[in-house]
């Protein structure tokens, strides 16, 4: 998809051949290795985690499917093989890190990690929440500005519009032909 629309910039700003040498480019800088980078869904790792270690997966192994290709929880994988499962866990780092490090604590207290999961997800669902309630609450300050530019001059003249054409026809009126 990349090369399509890079043939059709360049052959829009230079014919044919600024096509093929957009593509060329592409493929190139391609090659050298953009990385492209997911946001991970926190609470959906974190359901599915809990559906797994409920149905009785071990937890490593339960979180490393949950997250599918996470680069830090392959990482919290392999270091978990060599220091431990609560090691690893609390020396994790990236957006899952405190579902992680309450898991850790989960695993070196000997407590079943589904309290610690249902935790995590009842407080981000909480921070969510929150945090829609404040963009909703800043909305009509941001919409005052094009509410204001935009929609009051229209008002203005569906509501004076019709006197002020009445009061220019009774002053134009002698003077009409």
């Amino acid at each position: 998809m990349n090369r399509l629309v890079a043939f059709a910039l360049g052959s829009l700003l230079a014919g044919w051949p600024g096509g093929l040498a957009a593509v060329g480019l592409i493929t190139v800088v391609g090659g050298v290795g953009w990385r492209r980078t997911v946001e991970i869904d926190v609470v959906g790792v974190a359901t599915l985690l809990l559906v797994r270690v409920g149905a009785g997966m071990p937890l490593i192994p339960a979180l490393a499917a949950a997250a599918g290709d996470d680069p830090e929880i392959e990482a919290v994988a392999r270091r978990s093989r060599r220091i431990g499962s609560a090691a690893a866990l609390a020396s994790a780092s990236g957006p899952l890190a405190p579902l992680l490090r309450g898991l850790a604590d989960a695993a070196i207290s000997g407590a079943p990690p589904e309290p610690a999961i249902r935790s995590f997800l009842d407080s981000e669902r909480r921070r969510r929440h929150t945090s829609a309630i404040e963009r909703a609450r800043r909305l009509p300050v941001r919409l005052m500005i094009p509410m204001t530019l935009l929609v009051l001059p229209g008002f203005v003249l569906m509501v004076y519009g019709p006197a002020f054409i009445g009061m220019i026809r009774d002053l134009a009126g002698p003077l009409a032909p």
